[in-house]
C-alpha cells in the first residue's frame, strides 16, 4: 500500500533506505537534512554503467514528490521527484525532472532539467548542468563548469577549463577539450 499526501509533508531528514512507498503532492519539507554528511562519502554513488543504472531502475522506489522538495542540508532520497530539489549543503537523488540545486554537491542518477551545485554528477542528464565542475555518464545537453566537465555520452555543449567526453557529439570550449576524435586547446568538436 502507497501513502498519499497532500499539500505537504515534514520531517527531520531522508535516508535511502527500505521503500516506504510514499507520494507526496505538494512540499516534502525536512527540518535538518543529512546534507553535511554527503561530502564525506568514500565515492560517488552515480552507477557507472548501463547495466547497474538497469538494475537500479527495476528497484521500488522509495517516494514520489511532485511539486517541491526542500531539506535544510539536502537529502539522501531513492526518490523521483517532478518539480524542483532543493538544499543548502548536498544532495542525492536516484530521479529528477526539473530543478535540482544545491550550494556544494548535487547528485541524481538520472536528471531532466537544471542541475546547478558547485559540483554536478549524473548517469542520464538531459539538460543543462552548471557548476565548478560536472560529470556524466550520458549528458544530452549543455555542461558549464568553470573547473571541468566530464562525460562519458554528451550530445550537447560543454564550456570549462578542462573539458572531456568519450563518446561525443556537439561542441567543447575550454582551455582543454578532449573528445573520442581529438584533444584541442579552446575549442573541439565532433558531429
Amino acid at each position: 500500500d502507497s501513502i498519499n499526501i497532500y499539500r505537504l509533508s515534514i520531517g527531520m531528514w531522508t535516508l535511502e533506505q527500505e521503500p516506504r512507498f510514499t507520494n507526496t503532492n505538494g512540499i516534502k519539507l525536512e527540518l535538518v537534512g543529512v546534507g553535511l554528511l554527503i561530502p564525506i562519502i568514500p565515492k560517488s554513488p552515480i552507477v557507472t554503467n548501463e547495466r547497474s543504472f538497469k538494475n537500479l531502475l527495476k528497484k521500488p522506489l522509495s517516494e514520489r514528490i511532485n511539486g517541491l522538495n526542500i531539506s535544510t542540508m539536502g537529502s539522501w532520497c531513492d526518490c523521483k521527484t517532478n518539480g524542483l530539489v532543493a538544499g543548502l549543503m548536498a544532495q542525492i537523488h536516484r530521479e529528477v525532472n526539473g530543478i535540482s540545486t544545491v550550494l556544494y554537491m548535487n547528485f541524481t542518477q538520472k536528471h531532466n532539467g537544471l542541475m546547478l551545485a558547485m559540483f554536478n554528477d549524473s548517469y542520464k542528464m538531459n539538460g543543462l548542468q552548471i557548476g565548478l565542475g560536472n560529470n556524466g555518464y550520458r549528458v544530452n545537453g549543455l555542461q558549464i563548469g568553470l573547473i571541468g566537465n566530464h562525460a562519458y555520452q554528451m550530445h550537447g555543449l560543454q564550456i570549462g577549463i578542462y573539458n572531456m567526453a568519450l563518446d561525443f557529439k556537439g561542441l567543447q570550449l575550454g582551455i582543454w577539450n578532449v573528445n573520442d576524435k581529438r584533444k584541442l586547446p579552446f575549442i573541439n568538436w565532433s558531429f
